[in-house]
């Protein structure tokens, strides 16, 4: 159910997650992370910057640096992971991350929101589907 994968946002002041969810999130692709001095075991993937969706709340002003092997481009709907399941979805345990795209979105579909502002929120992501 809906209830059960309320979206990740993180706390700009301290750094932390929203303990309703410790490993995935829906967001948008705003951008892109360049750096040209990285960590070794971190040459060769590509960074994005991500807004994550927030159904039940007013829309969240986080971001959320996420590591890249799928190809996610700028306006995309993007499912992200945390912790190892983002390690996972890059394909190294070891690697010093924190999150990653481990799917693209090409179409939402959400019904039976149990409140007036998850259901306006769930048919505007809905409509959207990811695009710009």
């Amino acid at each position: 159910m809906l209830d059960e994968t309320k979206l990740e946002t993180r706390n700009s002041k301290l750094g932390t997650r929203n303990s309703k969810l410790e490993t995935m999130f829906l967001g948008k692709v705003v951008g892109t992370v360049w750096s040209t001095k990285k960590s070794p075991d971190l040459e060769g993937i590509r960074f994005l910057v991500v807004h994550p969706y927030d159904l039940d709340k007013e829309p969240t002003r986080n971001i959320v640096v996420v590591a890249d092997r799928l190809g996610a481009g700028t306006g995309e709907m993007v499912i992200c992971a945390y912790g190892k399941a983002a390690r996972t979805a890059i394909g190294n345990q070891e690697m010093s991350i924190e999150a990653a795209v481990v799917g693209i979105v090409d179409r939402v579909d959400i019904t039976d929101t149990t409140t007036e502002e998850m259901r306006e929120a769930a048919v505007q992501l809905a409509r959207d589907n990811g695009k710009p």
